[in-house]
């Protein structure tokens, strides 16, 4: 994209924002979107010297001289969808107004929300993210253990938003689970946003992890609204019992206890048509949002050959045109749905630019780093 349509754009997460992987690397944004660029891992320096590392220095410079010369141009959702914060509403905000001013890349503070990617276990086995259950073993768990005091705690002194989890999900964790009951514990102000694939978030769960006026922003990744697609796509789910955790968490949602609620779904060959009737499920359950976004490729994820039938987005795909007619159903355009990177197929299948203001996302959904889950 030309610097001079990037020039009235900002991203504040490079200020704001970490997530950890696998292997102790450490991002400040999903790698896909910032090229792989980690700013450090955890296993090898402590939280001051990775939050101010140079390559975490030189991100924030692309983003103030309007290159965001460490962004994926094509794959970063928010710079394909035009859904970027304004400069000029970046500057009047209080936090990021002063940095912008004094052009700071070395920051005082740690982040202010932080996504643990970093326990892969989880209770599916998904075609797009793996090809077999994933549980951390014996040492695998006392790993994380150690991390746990050594420096997760530390590094969320000073956030006040924790997500989990970009790699797993938080309630098949039982390092996760950890987290959740030590910050309750010690980090009181701390909220917790949760990306699960909703199977095992029952009231035992909410309970069990302390939940109770601390959840910020519950994600649900689903990628279906029909059972049989759903065993498909979610190996090993239960839609029967995800569907009664859906009416919990809509019950919540309703009581004030989940801020902010959002289904989503990760659109591919499998499950393209159902676009439409995922919105409506979205409605059944009074969620507060709809995302739907282009499947990637995921490091463990489809083989080629796999990837190239799910990828429904490519042009030479055999059923391009018949995904270019699910997006002109009028469901698409409900102000419900966050269709990040899926716009310009919309805009292309209606033939006509979509209202992205309708669809603008909050501060919370501009958190495009759930997208790595």
């Amino acid at each position: 994209m030309p610097r001079a349509e990037l020039s009235h754009l900002f991203c504040s997460l490079p200020w704001s924002y970490a997530e950890i992987h696998h292997d102790g690397k450490v991002f400040m944004c999903c790698p896909r979107y910032s090229g792989l660029r980690a700013i450090g891992n955890v296993f090898t320096s402590t939280p001051d010297a990775i939050w101010n590392s140079r390559m975490a220095q030189r991100i924030r410079r692309g983003i103030l001289d309007a290159t965001f010369s460490h962004c994926s141009h094509r794959e970063c959702p928010e710079l394909v969808g035009r859904l970027l914060e304004r400069r000029a509403e970046a500057a009047r905000n209080p936090e990021m107004g002063p940095v912008i001013a004094a052009r700071a890349t070395r920051l005082a503070k740690g982040p202010a929300t932080v996504k643990l990617c970093h326990d892969d276990s989880c209770n599916l086995s998904c075609p797009s993210c793996r090809k077999e259950l994933l549980v951390a073993d014996r040492a695998r768990q006392a790993k994380l253990d150690r991390m746990l005091e050594r420096f997760i705690l530390p590094f969320l002194a000073d956030a006040r938003l924790l997500i989990l989890a970009g790699d797993g999900d938080p309630f098949a964790s039982k390092h996760y689970r950890d987290i959740l009951k030590a910050t309750h514990e010690r980090l009181p102000q701390l909220k917790i946003g949760l990306h699960t694939n909703g199977v095992l978030f029952d009231a035992r769960a909410w309970a069990d992890c302390r939940l109770e006026g601390r959840l910020d922003q519950v994600e649900v990744s689903i990628d279906a609204a029909d059972p049989l697609t759903y065993a498909l796509v979610r190996r090993g789910g239960d839609f029967r019992r995800l569907l009664a955790n859906l009416a919990f968490m809509a019950e919540r949602r309703r009581a004030g206890q989940i801020r902010h609620l959002m289904l989503s779904f990760v659109v591919q060959g499998a499950n393209f048509r159902e676009m439409p009737a995922f919105v409506a499920l979205g409605k059944r359950f009074g969620v507060d949002r709809v995302r739907l976004a282009l499947v990637r490729p995921w490091r463990r994820g489809f083989t080629t050959r796999a990837y190239a039938r799910a990828m429904i987005w490519d042009e030479a795909h055999p059923e391009f045109d018949a995904f270019l007619a699910v997006l002109r159903d009028p469901a698409l355009a409900d102000p419900i749905v966050w269709a990040t990177d899926v716009v310009p197929f919309i805009e292309r299948a209606r033939g006509a630019p979509l209202d992205v203001g309708a669809l603008k996302p909050t501060p919370i959904e501009r958190l495009r780093n759930w997208l790595s889950g």
